[in-house]
C-alpha cells in the first residue's frame, strides 16, 4: 500500500503541477499576448478534478483525514483500534455508496463532452470509481488488520498511537 500511496501522491503533484502550469500560461498568454487560450479551461478542470481524487486517496491511504482528536485522546487507549474501527466502517459505507453510484452517474454523461477539447467528460469521472475503490480495498485491508492485531492481543492504533 506505500508504493500505492507515493504512485497517488506523485500523480496528484503532478495533476496540480499541470492546473499550475496552464493556469500561468492561461494568465500570460491572455494579459501579455491578448490572445485567449479557451481549452486550458477544459485542461485546468480535468487535471484539477483528478487532482482531488488523487489526493482524497493519499489522505485515505495514509490516515490522514480529520478526526476528533479530542475525543481519540480521550478515550483509553485500548479503545483506539475501535474507533479506528468504526472509522473505518463508516468511511467504508460512504465510499461504497460514492462507488455504487458513480457507475451510474459516469453512465449517463457518456453524451456529455469538455466545451473545447470535446473530452469524454465520462472519461473525467471515470476517477471516481478507480480511486473510491482503492480507497475500499484499503480500508478492508486495514480493517482486517487491526482485527487481527486485537485478535492476537496487540492493542496498537492504525494512527500509530501505542499502548
Amino acid at each position: 500500500m506505500k508504493r500505492l500511496s507515493f504512485l497517488f501522491s506523485i500523480l496528484t503533484g503532478l495533476c496540480l503541477t499541470v492546473v499550475f502550469a496552464v493556469t500561468f500560461a492561461q494568465v500570460i498568454q491572455r494579459y501579455v499576448f491578448q490572445m485567449a487560450m479557451p481549452w486550458a479551461t477544459d485542461i485546468i478542470r480535468i487535471f484539477f478534478v483528478y487532482s482531488v481524487f488523487f489526493g482524497m486517496a493519499v489522505g485515505v491511504f495514509q490516515k490522514k483525514h480529520l478526526n476528533i482528536d479530542v475525543i481519540v485522546h480521550a478515550l483509553p487507549k485500548k479503545l483506539k483500534p475501535w474507533l479506528d474501527l468504526l472509522s473505518n466502517g463508516v468511511t467504508g459505507i460512504f465510499l461504497a455508496f460514492v462507488f455504487y453510484f458513480s457507475f451510474s452517474f459516469m453512465m449517463d454523461n457518456t453524451d456529455q463532452v469538455t466545451p473545447y477539447l470535446l473530452f469524454p467528460m465520462s472519461y473525467v469521472y471515470l476517477i471516481v470509481p478507480v480511486t473510491v475503490g482503492f480507497m475500499l480495498i484499503f480500508l478492508l485491508w486495514d480493517s482486517f488488520q487491526l482485527l487481527n492485531d486485537l485478535r492476537s492481543g496487540k492493542v496498537l492504533s492504525s494512527r500509530g498511537n501505542k499502548p
